[in-house]
């Protein structure tokens, strides 16, 4: 499958893990897997979210939050705006109520995953772990646990691209506006034309 037009962007905030010895510019097996997919979810989302008419995307990696982690993944999606002038990112939140999903991506740690997609419940709609394929049926037990605390759970298989979707919550509002738009804000840092907003001078 052709990925050069998939490219996802990446935030430029200098990793914790980059201060460990001997880390620098290594790329893990796990990042490589939360790239697949990224590439995977852009071509495939308005197939995973068909009741939803915000068909509009824009991805980043590797989203910090302040005080709640760093997705490996935030995806935003909007309706198709009608022309105007969108001065910057508060215009856009304001004119076009774009949903926000936080995405953590791990091959084997399911409950550390889930804890940390939780936490990202305050300034995303949606948060979801996704998990390899191949160890996707050791959280599929605890689905009670999921839907409980509201965070999704979906697999990912690198080889064949294929999503599966076991549990997606419903869109709910974050628990704070203000680290909402903070998060959007990084997203449009890292990749200014991937949302309909003119830059300030």
């Amino acid at each position: 499958m052709e990925t050069e037009s998939l490219k996802v962007q990446k935030t430029s905030f200098r990793e914790p893990q980059f201060n460990l010895p001997g880390r620098l510019g290594v790329v893990t097996e796990e990042e490589r897997f939360t790239v697949a997919f990224a590439q995977a979810y852009r071509a495939n989302a308005t197939q995973l979210h068909r009741r939803s008419n915000r068909n509009e995307v824009a991805m980043v990696r590797e989203i910090p939050v302040n005080g709640y982690g760093i997705a490996d993944l935030l995806a935003v999606s909007w309706r198709i705006l009608p022309p105007g002038d969108l001065v910057d990112v508060g215009a856009f939140v304001q004119a076009a109520d774009p949903v926000s999903r936080a995405f953590e991506c791990k091959l084997k740690e399911w409950r550390r995953a889930m804890s940390q997609a939780a936490r990202y419940q305050f300034f995303a709609d949606q948060a979801i772990v996704v998990l390899h394929c191949d160890v996707a049926h050791r959280a599929v037990p605890y689905l009670t646990t999921f839907r409980t605390i509201r965070v999704g759970l979906w697999s990912f298989c690198p080889e064949t691209w294929r999503i599966r979707t076991y549990y997606t919550p419903r869109s709910r509002r974050p628990r704070s506006e203000r680290h909402r738009l903070d998060a959007v804000k990084t997203l449009f840092s890292a990749d200014p034309e991937s949302l309909p907003v003119r830059k300030r001078d």
